[in-house]
């Protein structure tokens, strides 16, 4: 079975998802969905709801959160 993360690695860069669903964020995050609701919910982490509600987060708005968790330590 191929893991998220292979599979996108096969994708040309122009391809690649911006948009990812909660367990593909939490693959990319390397933490549990929890976690992300957790973020979302204290208004940590920006997300959007699409037609479906499913939770989508901005590959940007992940890398952001890195980068200032980063910065704060």
């Amino acid at each position: 079975m191929t893991n998220h993360s292979e599979l996108l690695a096969n994708i040309p860069q122009t391809l690649k998802p911006r948009l990812l669903n909660i367990k593909q964020a939490a693959l990319y995050l390397s933490c549990s969905c929890w976690t992300l609701r957790q973020l979302e919910w204290s208004g940590s982490l920006p997300s959007i709801r699409n037609l479906g509600k499913r939770l989508l987060f901005d590959i940007r708005d992940l890398d952001r959160l890195v980068e200032q968790k980063k910065a704060s330590v």
